[in-house]
């Protein structure tokens, strides 16, 4: 929009030149979700004329898509979930080893650096998981800390972290054929918690003691689902 000002802005500086000055600033943008580059000439503190356009200060439009970006909340940009997992795996393996705890906000804002908008801050934001995992120190939050093990049969089954909780995993009772004692992890200091399924995935049992309960509570266990499930195996022995 044209200031009301244009046509006087030649004889201010003529005549006032001490009293008008540039300042070039930036602005969040809301309808666009951007930080735009604002230029201004001022007569003294008042604005008579202003245009926004060009490219803003890198270090400033930084600064204010990161501050936007965390009103907006880190969720926006990045699984909440994968993110508080991750959080409570890296906190979990801190108390076992020299793993670093991550600042997720001092890493959002250096995402924000060369960009400006919010769409562009999703994109990068793909990225975040992968970099805070290897400030943590990658390889030694693996060692302690196993996203993943493997089970007898061979699958992959995910370990869960929560904060102030054991970490846990989940599968059929099957995949623990051949699996003797209960898996630990933190270099064999902490057992996980097993929650062990049915075939329909529905949890049999839950236990530390994966030897007791094969020896006290599968055998009755066995029972019951090899009468629901009589096309699976249901071995007597199912560590041989």
């Amino acid at each position: 929009m044209p200031s009301p000002w244009c046509g006087s802005i030649a004889w201010l500086l003529d005549l006032f030149p001490e009293r008008v000055t540039e300042r070039s600033t930036v602005e969040w943008d809301r309808a666009g979700e951007r930080v735009d580059a604002v230029s201004a000439l001022l007569y003294d503190d008042l604005i008579i004329d202003e245009t926004r356009s060009g490219t803003p200060d890198p270090e400033q439009a930084a600064a204010l898509l990161a501050t936007k970006a965390l009103e907006a909340g880190v969720d926006r940009f990045v699984d909440g979930e994968e993110l508080n997992e991750l959080l409570a795996r890296i906190e979990f393996a801190s108390e076992h080893a020299a793993v670093v705890k991550i600042d997720v906000e001092s890493a959002l804002r250096e995402l924000c650096f060369g960009i400006r908008s919010f769409r562009e801050l999703k994109n990068a934001a793909a990225s975040l998981i992968s970099i805070l995992e290897q400030r943590a120190n990658a390889k030694l939050l693996s060692d302690v800390a196993p996203s993943r093990i493997r089970l007898p049969g061979g699958r992959l089954t995910k370990v869960r972290y929560d904060t102030a909780k054991p970490p846990w995993i989940a599968s059929r009772l099957q995949d623990f054929f051949g699996m003797r004692e209960t898996p630990r992890i933190a270099c064999g200091q902490v057992p996980l918690i097993i929650h062990l399924l049915a075939p329909n995935q529905r949890p049999v049992q839950t236990t530390t003691d994966l030897a007791g309960f094969w020896e006290r509570l599968y055998p009755q266990v066995r029972r019951e689902l090899s009468r629901r499930y009589p096309k699976h195996k249901w071995p007597e022995n199912p560590c041989a």
